[in-house]
């Protein structure tokens, strides 16, 4: 009954906001800045949205062989697509990340290794797209000129960054442990410390450390100009240093679950932006729902690759070595 009352929020929450955008909204302007799309950009923009990923799961792999588990890259591009289709369906933006886990998990069988591997692929991610937006923050400063956004940029990162604090350090762990133990969440306790172990262990590992924070470093640049020149084919006049501020911020916020998979707030979110610097509701909802809308065609083999699962058809090859360990 709770979850289905949250459920019940949550869509409150997104359908309330896309009520609110959609309000605002001029569509035949829209409509007529949407019609500048041709199918040669669209299939290149999915193209050039496929080759990203396969860069996330080439990071992804050197995580997992850092901890000694060798997955085929088939399998995790095929969990990363069958991800990005149940980020659709799902509360915030960790639904697919759930789901990564499962599959790698059943290969490794080691949960938290599995978890670890996610997370440090994720992590490392927002990692070096917040170490880009903080170079690109004075120059885009003087373009931006609001202290509202900036304000907000750097919460985000706080909160990214209190997070993990949490979740990596074993003394901040220890000053949270008896509340947990209150909560009676003994449990989540003892799994944090384990990945925080599993996590010192990979860090000893320099080289599958700096080739992931570089591949995070290209990934989130080629993340960063892909909005950019989708914005610059549907004639939307917004500058790539304001997108590196904005897209740290969309992203954190719409990992909060407190919407279906984030509709409704990363459309708000836009507009609020936009509107800083002087653009307009149609702009930024026309951005908002045109990388939405492309990613959905891009999620569409996921659905393929969930059916096949679902009638025991196993997409990723077993590990012929689960018990492995991480290297000394």
């Amino acid at each position: 009954m709770k979850q289905k009352l949250i459920l019940i929020l949550k869509t409150v929450v997104s359908v309330s906001l896309l009520i609110w955008v959609f309000s605002r909204v001029d569509f035949a302007q829209a409509w007529q800045q949407f019609q500048n799309l041709s199918l040669p950009f669209i299939i290149f923009a999915l193209l050039y949205y496929t080759v990203l990923q396969w860069l996330s799961c080439i990071r992804w792999q050197i995580v997992l062989k850092a901890t000694n588990y060798n997955v085929p890259m088939t399998g995790l591009l095929s969990s990363y697509f069958a991800g990005m289709f149940l980020n659709i369906f799902l509360p915030g933006a960790l639904g697919g990340d759930v789901y990564r886990v499962y599959r790698v998990a059943k290969i490794t069988r080691d949960s938290e290794g599995a978890l670890v591997s996610v997370f440090l692929e994720r992590f490392t991610g927002l990692a070096a797209l917040s170490a880009l937006a903080v170079v690109g923050l004075p120059p885009a400063f003087q373009l931006i000129g609001r202290w509202d956004i900036i304000l907000i940029f750097f919460s985000c990162v706080g909160a990214l960054v209190g997070g993990v604090l949490l979740i990596v350090s074993p003394q901040l762990l220890r000053i949270a442990e008896p509340i947990l133990h209150k909560l009676r969440l003994e449990g989540i306790a003892a799994r944090f410390a384990k990945i925080q172990l599993l996590l010192r262990q990979f860090a000893q590992h320099r080289k599958a450390l700096m080739s992931s924070m570089v591949l995070s470093l290209i990934l989130q640049f080629g993340i960063v100009y892909y909005h950019y020149f989708i914005a610059q084919q549907l004639g939307i006049s917004v500058s790539f240093l304001a997108l590196l501020v904005f897209i740290p911020i969309v992203v954190v916020v719409t990992l909060l679950p407190i919407s279906l998979g984030g509709l409704g707030l990363k459309e708000g979110l836009w507009v609020y932006l936009f509107s800083r610097i002087g653009l307009s509701v149609e702009d930024a909802i026309l951005l908002s729902l045109t990388i939405t809308f492309l990613s959905w065609l891009l999620s569409f083999p996921g659905a393929a690759i969930l059916l096949l699962d679902s009638t025991g058809i196993q997409v990723l090859s077993k590990n012929k070595s689960p018990s492995a360990k991480f290297r000394s």
